[in-house]
């Protein structure tokens, strides 16, 4: 039989690595905003990680933080490309 995935190889499943969801959910963590698309582009690129993937990353966030009724903002703002 298979062994159960662990939240780490559940990360290289969806294509991004571990390490950009951490930092994923650091930023959320910080600011509960979608940022823009052109900056999450850049970010993505930057670490080299899939474009689409971070953008789907961000709504699923979003979707998440509305099912539970948290406050949720259509403002969004520039991601920084700082790690």
């Amino acid at each position: 039989t298979m062994a159960p995935r662990s939240s780490q190889s559940r990360g290289s499943q969806n294509g991004l690595s571990p390490v950009h969801l951490l930092e994923l959910r650091a930023i959320w963590k910080e600011d509960q905003r979608v940022p823009s698309v052109a900056s999450r582009r850049a970010w993505a690129i930057s670490r080299n990680a899939n474009p689409t993937l971070v953008n789907s990353w961000f709504h699923r966030r979003r979707a998440a933080a509305k099912r539970a009724g948290e406050p949720i903002t259509l403002e969004s703002y520039e991601l920084s490309l700082e790690s």
